[in-house]
């Protein structure tokens, strides 16, 4: 492989369907003679990932990979790029390894000899890796005559270089030989990482005091946990004995944390460093990475009221959007949410950068339970004061998911009578009997029956009830096989008028053929904001420009939801009626570190009637959820022809 094919497989990986050589070389800006010449080498490297390029005439060409062969290939660039001096990934990884681990008098000249490039490109590779270094609140110092630096508080640049040296860590040739004493989490790949920096001996001494430490915590750490714990201690052994030690928590609230979790890491750093004085900081800071940490037991019942009532809001939105309005109740399912919500908050007080890069997969996976629960992240955002990461919202979708899963499409019932506590069941068994799908939760008296307390959930009643609802079944008090047949029936009726209320003049309002553009031209994020945001203004939907609002957010959390869909949003400020445009890329646009867009759905919400929203995110999701409708859109020849497909479900 050379470099200009590198960059031609880089831009075939992020194109999906046909598109020509001419297309090809715009986006790679490289000519299509030289595209031409390369093809065969580069029909054979994706073929040895089990891939396909089709050639077909008058349309052009196509790789044919699978999600999993597509990350092959890409971790294959990626390591053929940081093995390459040629490569900005190898002269960032050269430039802050020698920053971090061997601090000297390097200048930018200095570094343009050892790498054999010109000032001007390391100049530019330092304006790079000072944005990188901006998302660990660090700063590069360049002062004449004394070189470059790293400038920050310890912890941050701890968390840094972890980062950095995991870039590396998905390297193809692994230690054999494990030791016989290493712990099972500790795969090859994993140890040989380690090795590459720590001793065997310190690995050994970390594992056994971090082995200790869950016996006296009563846990199982997740393999994962237990890997990051043991880089972590590692990491802090070596910065410690070379005189860096955290001295100042900077911005961070550092909420109080339980007391077991503070009393292990003392534990495990005293043992490490017994004649080290001035260490609390050191003991708070891995106390809180103890506490975030995953472990194989069902977590402790949660306490904190405020979060519990947080995870049942928040829950009974998403199910609602997803027409499993059901599974709300699942009061298991609030206690692990408002668990997770406690371990994020100190993770956020604490800003500890935990990174697994699970919203990948489950973007390909629950694409669109993952897209729910991103659009109504603001509710959460809003009570917990800030904004949470693609991993943390990916992990509220895996749970969400399971659970809605696990208790299937059954409708809950609320059973009203005016008769004996023993009769009442007995009948209310004989509808379940009946009726597979129904689950009748509670059996009131009449004069105990509260309305209210009844969203999202059927009322069956034996006794004419004054205030008529559309959620209200009524029947004869003996349950006959003519009244289960009513509850069938109405079951059916209230599930379509629920799904359908409104939802036409609700879906019609917010798509518009104007809002709706193909084949639009740009290359970075903040261009294509800007393109959506000058279009909404222009269609009177926003009463400002809303670029840098929307850029800041998607720069701390990105929208992208997988298959190269963003969901960009603004909610009421600055909107002026409620509009959703829909911008098609002409070329994939990079989002995220990972992850590059060709479809935008950009939302701006103004329905004051929370139920007009809920009917909206309803469409999109059933929408996104459809793979069929998207790859039409995808395909489609024009704005009109999306817009047909968009309301195709109400003609």
């Amino acid at each position: 492989m050379n470099n200009l094919q590198e960059k031609v497989i880089r831009a075939m990986v992020d194109m999906y369907g046909f598109y020509s050589i001419e297309e090809l070389s715009e986006m790679t800006e490289i000519s299509i003679s030289s595209i031409k010449r390369s093809l065969k080498d580069i029909t054979k490297f994706i073929e040895d990932y089990d891939g396909k390029l089709l050639r077909v005439p008058k349309k052009g060409i196509c790789m044919v990979v699978t999600d999993q062969q597509r990350e092959n290939i890409l971790e294959a660039l990626d390591s053929y790029a940081n093995g390459n001096p040629e490569s900005f990934y190898y002269r960032k990884n050269y430039i802050l390894d020698i920053l971090f681990n061997y601090p000297a008098n390097y200048t930018v000249q200095l570094f343009s000899e050892e790498l054999c490039v010109s000032r001007k490109m390391i100049e530019k590779d330092l304006k790079m890796i000072e944005e990188y270094l901006a998302t660990f609140h660090l700063e590069l110092s360049k002062v004449q005559n004394q070189g470059i630096s790293i400038v920050g508080r310890e912890f941050d640049i701890r968390q840094a270089i972890v980062d950095t040296q995991n870039k590396k860590y998905w390297k193809h040739t692994y230690i054999e030989e494990l030791p016989q004493e290493l712990d099972y989490r500790i795969s090859k790949r994993a140890f040989t990482y380690f090795s590459d920096y720590y001793s065997k001996e310190d690995i050994m001494m970390v594992q056994e005091y971090l082995a200790d430490s869950e016996a006296e915590l009563g846990v199982v750490l997740v393999d994962i946990s237990f890997c990051r714990l043991t880089e972590y201690l590692l990491l802090t052994k070596r910065r410690m004995e070379e005189g860096n030690k955290i001295r100042n928590k900077a911005d961070r609230t550092m909420t109080k944390l339980d007391d077991i979790y503070v009393e292990t890491a003392k534990k495990i750093l005293d043992r490490m460093f017994p004649h080290e004085d001035e260490m609390e900081l050191e003991y708070q800071f891995l106390a809180a990475k103890f506490a975030v940490a995953k472990t194989c037991e069902v977590e402790a019942e949660i306490q904190d009221d405020y979060l519990m009532n947080i995870a049942e809001d928040y829950i009974y939105t998403v199910f609602m959007a997803m027409e499993k309005e059901s599974t709300y109740h699942y009061r298991e399912l609030e206690k692990q949410i408002a668990t997770f919500l406690k371990k994020i908050s100190i993770r956020h007080d604490y800003m500890l950068v935990e990174w697994d890069d699970l919203h990948k997969d489950v973007q390909q996976q629950i694409q669109s339970s993952y897209a729910v629960c991103l659009t109504y992240s603001f509710h959460l955002e809003e009570k917990l004061g800030f904004v949470l990461t693609q991993d943390e919202i990916a992990w509220l979708a895996l749970l969400i998911h399971q659970a809605s899963m696990e208790t299937g499409s059954e409708k809950q019932g609320i059973f009203v009578m005016a008769t004996d506590p023993y009769s009442a069941k007995y009948e209310a068994m004989k509808i379940e009997n009946e009726i597979s799908n129904l689950e009748i939760i509670k059996i009131v008296h009449i004069h105990d029956f509260k309305p209210e307390l009844t969203k999202g959930k059927l009322v069956i009643s034996t006794v004419p009830l004054k205030e008529k609802r559309n959620n209200v079944i009524e029947i004869t008090k003996h349950v006959t096989q003519l009244d289960i047949n009513k509850i069938i029936s109405q079951m059916d009726e209230y599930a379509q008028e629920m799904k359908n209320e409104q939802v036409i003049e609700t879906v019609k309002k917010a798509f518009q053929k104007e809002l709706i553009v193909i084949d639009a031209l740009a290359t970075t994020k903040k261009e294509t904001i800007a393109q959506v945001s000058k279009l909404l203004l222009e269609q009177g939907c926003l009463s400002e420009d809303v670029t840098e609002k929307v850029f800041e957010l998607e720069e701390r959390r990105p929208t992208t939801i997988g298959s190269q869909i963003a969901m960009a949003h603004v909610y009421k400020d600055s909107v002026k009626k409620s509009g959703i445009a829909v911008m098609r890329m002409k070329y994939p646009v990079k989002w995220s570190r990972s992850s590059k867009v060709k479809l935008v759905f950009f939302l701006a919400i103004n329905m004051e009637e929370s139920n007009e929203i809920l009917k909206l995110f309803k469409y999109l999701y059933a929408l996104i959820d459809n793979k069929e409708d998207i790859q039409k859109i995808l395909e489609a020849n024009s704005s009109g022809e999306i817009y047909e497909l968009l309301m195709e479900e109400f003609h």
